[in-house]
Parts: structure tokens; C-alpha cells; sequence
């Protein structure tokens, strides 16, 4: 098997703009129900302050060095494989770590676990809007995000700060996840709003984004958790309980929103199949056939970043003749499935160049270019 992200279909992002909503229980029953369909899954589970995956899924081994320095193996059960900070520290060992040691270890969880072919890859991110969830956005090439939130009108309006992260970042929205949602009784089948409801499908219609369902507060489903027995099986009957239910229900539902995505992507008119640099060029071979043959300097003078031109105005900050003439990437990489960023000899690294802008500066490029899009 293959190391970092090289042999993963899809990889999709598991997040909410506050901490509380069950996000990674949300997560860890995606995962096992999409392991149930006879998908290849894997859960990566980036809270490194807070890792809870473990006991979910009942715990682990620590994940075992592989032949190849540098690289680890991430712990097989359940049906799935998994990573966590939570099978490194001990249960009650508290993370003291400042935010770019985080986001080293969430980098590393990317590159560096020996994943292999896997169909989905379920990332469970912190809550927030900080550093880390940043570089997952940027880092791994997402097929989209999965929002999870409470029926409250403050737990949905937080949330939504993520959701617009991912807007930003060109990370499609797979869906909308309401937690919580209401509480049926085991005697009479009762339900109880105890946080109110309908907050999430109200979010998802106000956006235009889909929305993917509701689930229930249960007490199976907290038992689950502590006992690290999760409701969803990989194989073998399904707790009945109505949490249980909406899993399958709601996984259901993301394998569509999947499945559109992945065709709207295949259909995207301009992306590059193939990406090389030297002799101070950018060649990029896109896939209607034709190349782009970029000059380094020419790129970095054209930056798109908020520090090279003013977001207002349009108009470019910097003076293009005093981009030295040897400028170079010092490292290209991919942003998600929309763009490339750079980190170039004179130390800036903050533009993210689109597909549709790279093809818009090659004027050799048939006039059937999109719009150029600017980050």
C-alpha cells in the first residue's frame, strides 16, 4: 500500500463551526455504515486536542512503523482503518501544543500514513475555523464537506462559519447534518424537541445546499460511544434504534450527493492532467490536450493573493518590476481539486492560483477559457 493520500477516491471533510454537536460520532458511524456497503473506508480523526475516535470505536494498538522510514500503518478494526492522536497520547494525557505543531500532525496524518487504496476517506475535523482546518482544506484533495450542527438558532448560526470556510476554499457542501434533532421515547415513541428543531433543514434551504438528515438523541447512542460498540456494524445486523436507522438513511443520501459531485468534476471544462517545472517554466499539460508553458517570473508577477492585489479595487499593490528575475517555486502543490500554490524563492506563498486563472494567463490557450477566478 501506498503512503498519503495517492490511492484515496474520496476524501471528505466531517466539520462544524462549534464543538458539542457530535461531530465525530456523526463521523464514525458515516464511516462504518459506508464500510457496510462494501467500500474500502478510512476515518481520520484531526482534533489533536480532543480525540475521541478511539474510544468510539473501542480503542487500538498503537499504529505500527511501516518498512519504509518515516511511514505508519493506521489501525485496522471494525472494518475500516483509522488514525488518531487518541492511539498515540494516553486517555487522560492532555495535548499541550501550539497551533503549527497541530497542524504539523495533521500534515503528517496525510502524507505520511500509509493509507493505500482506499474508496472513501472520512477527515474529522476540529471545530472551528482555525489553522488546521485550514490546512485540511488546502492540503487533501476533498471531494466536499459534511456540516453538522444542532437544531439551536446559535449552534446553526455558528456552524455556518464553517460552511462558509468551505465556500471560500472551493470545497463543494455534500450536506447538512442535523444532530440532536429530537428525542424519542422508548416507552410511548414520543418526540421531544429538547433543542428545538429543524434548524439544520431551515440552514439548508435558506444556502441551496442538500440536506442530508436528522438524528435523533438516543441513548443507545451514547452507550455506544462510552462502550466504544458502536451502532453500525460493518457486517451482521444493525442495532435497532433509531439513531442507527438515520446512519443508513443519511449515508445513503452523502453517496449521491458523492457520486454528483464526482460527475460535475469530471465534466469541469479545465484542469490539469499533468504538472512539470524547469528550465524556469511551469508546464502544465491540461485535459482538452493543450499546454500551457508559464514563465516563472510571469507567474509570481501575476499573484492573486490579497497582499499582491487590493481586494477592492482590482488594482495590483506590488510593482511587477521589482519581481527579481530568478524567482522559482521552491514548491508547487495542489489546493483540493480547484488550483495550485506556490512557495517561491523570494519567500511568498500566500496566492492560490485556480485552474481557470492559470489557464486565462497562458494566451495561447483556446478562447473557451472560463472566467478567471481569483483567491
Amino acid at each position: 500500500m501506498e503512503a498519503g493520500m495517492k490511492q484515496v477516491k474520496n476524501a471528505i471533510a466531517v466539520a462544524s463551526g462549534k464543538g458539542g454537536v457530535g461531530k465525530s460520532t456523526v463521523a464514525t458511524h458515516l464511516a462504518l455504515a459506508l464500510a457496510r456497503t462494501g467500500a474500502k473506508v478510512g476515518l481520520m480523526d484531526s482534533d489533536i486536542y480532543g480525540p475521541s475516535v478511539p474510544t468510539m470505536l473501542g480503542g487500538g494498538p498503537p499504529p505500527q512503523a511501516s518498512a519504509q522510514p518515516g511511514l505508519i500503518h493506521p489501525v485496522e478494526t471494525r472494518g475500516i482503518r483509522y488514525i488518531s492522536m487518541g492511539l498515540f497520547a494516553g486517555r487522560d494525557t492532555p495535548v499541550i501544543w501550539r497551533g503549527p505543531m497541530a497542524t504539523k500532525m495533521v500534515q503528517q496524518f496525510l502524507s505520511q500514513v500509509v493509507w493505500g487504496e482506499l474508496d472513501y476517506l472520512l477527515i474529522d475535523l476540529p471545530p472551528g475555523t482555525g489553522d488546521v482546518q485550514l490546512t485540511l482544506t488546502q492540503s487533501a484533495p476533498l471531494v466536499g464537506a459534511v456540516i453538522v450542527t444542532t437544531p439551536q438558532d446559535v449552534a446553526v448560526g455558528v456552524t455556518l462559519r464553517g460552511l462558509r470556510m468551505f465556500e471560500q476554499v472551493q470545497v463543494p457542501i455534500l450536506g447538512i447534518i442535523e444532530n440532536m434533532s429530537n428525542f424519542v421515547c422508548q416507552h410511548c415513541g414520543q418526540a421531544t424537541e429538547i433543542f428545538r428543531h429543524g434548524g439544520g433543514k431551515k440552514a439548508a434551504e435558506e444556502l441551496g445546499v442538500p440536506f442530508l438528515g436528522e438524528v435523533p438523541l438516543d441513548p443507545a447512542l451514547a452507550a455506544a460511544g462510552d462502550a466504544g460498540e458502536p451502532l453500525v456494524s460493518t457486517e451482521g445486523a444493525v442495532v435497532d434504534s433509531p439513531s442507527a436507522r438515520a446512519f443508513l438513511e443519511i449515508t445513503a443520501k452523502l453517496l449521491q450527493q458523492v457520486k454528483a459531485v464526482n460527475a460535475l468534476t469530471q465534466s469541469m471544462r479545465h484542469h490539469p492532467t499533468e504538472v512539470k517545472s524547469a528550465d524556469g517554466i511551469l508546464e502544465l499539460t491540461w485535459n482538452d490536450a493543450h499546454v500551457s508553458r508559464l514563465p516563472f517570473r510571469a507567474l509570481r508577477q501575476a499573484c492573486p493573493c490579497a497582499l499582491c492585489v487590493d481586494e477592492w479595487s482590482g488594482e495590483r499593490r506590488t510593482d511587477p518590476n521589482r519581481i527579481l528575475m530568478s524567482v522559482r517555486p521552491l514548491d508547487i502543490r495542489r489546493v483540493g481539486r480547484y488550483g495550485l500554490q506556490f512557495n517561491w524563492s523570494d519567500l511568498h506563498g500566500s496566492g492560490i492560483y485556480t485552474y481557470d486563472y492559470l489557464r486565462s494567463l497562458d494566451p495561447t490557450a483556446p478562447k473557451d477559457s472560463a472566467t478567471p477566478a481569483k483567491t
